[in-house]
């Protein structure tokens, strides 16, 4: 792909909600209050229909909080989700090169500014870092997000993520390490998830 369709794709809405549904969005204090609502009116309604009292007055108030509480969490999730979308730097798409592997992992460098489509540019970045050196000076963990380190031969801010193997040869069937980059979506430090082969073929 090119970098115009890099730039058409982050607009996508729909290839955005896919890979947003798949992050723990629902991780918020925010969500208690209409799972608490549903909760109690789905026991109320369960409890009725045991009792054979389905058809009564007793069914309105159950399915009253039921009601509310469907409505409120699809409100508040496609609040979380606008509010997401807005974040400066969320769901941008990043190519992502392999300073190298360690273990089952592959771990990868990426940009997220302006040049965040440009393959050479992330390549020349990371020519000179040496992931044994990069893992001895930032005792963090890669596996879980990722890290955004500078580096001052360049003066750049990048990120750095280590990946499952068979993660990436999952999401891109054939991909070898001599290809040099892949994209990433970056939602956020704690999903910045392989962007799927199928995806890319299908809005290029």
């Amino acid at each position: 792909m090119k970098a115009n369709d890099y730039a058409k794709l982050e607009k996508d809405y729909d290839f955005k909600r896919h890979y947003f549904n798949n992050t723990f969005w629902w991780k918020t204090l925010l969500m208690v209050p209409p799972i608490c609502f549903l909760f109690v009116g789905l026991v109320g309604i369960i409890y009725l229909f045991n009792s054979d009292m389905l058809v009564s007055w007793y069914i309105i108030p159950y399915l009253f909080l039921f009601t509310v509480g469907t409505i409120w969490l699809k409100a508040l999730k496609r609040h979380i989700l606008k509010a997401a979308m807005t974040t400066e730097g969320a769901f941008h798409i990043c190519l992502a090169t392999p300073l190298g592997d360690k273990g089952d992992y592959t771990y990868a460098a990426f940009a997220n500014n302006t040049r965040r489509h440009d393959k050479y540019y992330i390549t020349n970045l990371v020519k000179e870092i040496s992931l044994h050196d990069l893992l001895a000076k930032h005792e963090v963990s890669f596996k879980k997000e990722a890290i955004l380190i500078r580096d001052e031969e360049s003066d750049s801010d990048i990120y750095v993520k280590a990946y499952p193997k068979k993660e990436i040869n999952k999401r891109n069937a054939g991909w070898s390490l001599s290809e040099g980059y892949f994209p990433v979506l970056y939602i956020n430090d704690k999903n910045v998830p392989i962007i799927r082969r199928k995806d890319l073929v299908r809005k290029s």
